[in-house]
């Protein structure tokens, strides 16, 4: 049989429609260049991952700037080993600094490298450089889109504007549940508080001005021990599988069926922020799932407007009633 993909399906169809549309409009030449290479960007990053599906990855986020000999770099270099020895391959921007500590601590085979392209500033680092997971984005938005398509987790290092810009449009998107819900690490070296002047001012003071909510906390973890943020996520991950929508019903694939009693449990426990109905165990459903996801339990639910800033403590509570289950 065949593995070779259908000439034509509803989206592909839809793409060369949209394509053709687009071509009919008058636009000014530079828009098409624009957006010819912002396919040409989607098209090669798609490539680069399609081998690694099947592989947990992390994002490492961080500042070019930082000198080896820093604590923060050498953090950075023990966390990548750390995800490396836990089986996870390792996302960074490819360029130097923190980037590169984390590339050199995973090492090369394990290794992303998403560069971009800047007048006079960072290019690929030795680790990734003509590596087959590495390629390099015009644009930050693109680049973006594959760190967080990619990641089952993001660790923010250290950095300036571009990872508080970074960890900012995470945040936001996982608040409004326009992103996975996937563990968040704060890390930096020992003694080093880089992270808590902005959890205990900044983050404190949306909290009291009631600009955030207090279970938005709970979308950041913060400790300044690698392996502890290894640890994190590794949990994260113990009976959650993954995640998708069904129209307004949130869906969270696990490895494993959790017990009547656990089930019972989660509604107990959970039932404030659901719109309506409970927390379902169901097996196959929707039919049309990926067929790869066929064979994994999954809860259902509807959540209430604006409550998806709960999945992150909702998934560690099902991991650990189902932990405690096996132990």
């Amino acid at each position: 049989m065949s593995n070779q993909q259908p000439a034509n399906t509803p989206f592909k169809q839809a793409l060369m429609d949209e394509a053709e549309a687009l071509i009919a409009t008058e636009l000014p030449e530079h828009d098409f260049k624009m957006i010819s290479r912002v396919l040409a960007e989607m098209r090669q990053g798609l490539e680069v991952f399609k081998p690694y599906q099947a592989w947990r990855k992390v994002s490492v986020f961080g500042s070019a700037r930082t000198k080896e000999k820093h604590p923060q770099y050498q953090q950075a270099k023990a966390c990548g080993k750390a995800l490396k020895d836990a089986g996870f391959m390792v996302i960074t921007g490819g360029g130097p600094g923190m980037m590169q500590a984390a590339n050199e601590g995973a090492g090369r085979d394990v290794s992303f490298g998403i560069g971009i392209n800047l007048p006079m500033e960072q290019q690929l680092n030795p680790v990734v450089h003509q590596s087959p997971r590495s390629f390099e984005c015009q644009y930050f938005f693109t680049r973006k889109f594959f760190f967080l398509k990619e990641s089952d987790a993001v660790i923010l290092t250290p950095g300036g504007f571009g990872t508080f810009d970074e960890s900012f449009e995470l945040l936001t998107l996982l608040q409004t549940g326009r992103n996975p819900p996937i563990p968040v690490v704060m890390l930096e070296a020992p003694g080093d508080d880089f992270w808590g002047p902005f959890l205990n001012s900044w983050v404190r003071r949306l909290l009291d001005d009631g600009l955030i909510s207090p279970d938005d906390l709970g979308l950041i973890y913060h400790t300044d021990n690698a392996q502890d943020a290894v640890n994190h996520i590794a949990k994260y991950y113990a009976n959650y599988h993954s995640f998708r929508y069904v129209g307004q019903t949130v869906l969270l694939r696990l490895n494993n069926v959790l017990s009547e009693q656990s089930l019972e449990r989660l509604n107990a426990e959970f039932s404030n922020v659901l719109h309506k109905g409970r927390i379902e165990q169901v097996i196959n459903w929707p039919e049309n799932d990926d067929p790869q996801y066929a064979a994994y339990p999954r809860l259902r639910m509807q959540l209430k407007h604006g409550r998806m800033n709960i999945l992150p403590q909702l998934i560690q509570r099902m991991n650990a009633l189902y932990q405690q289950e096996h132990q």
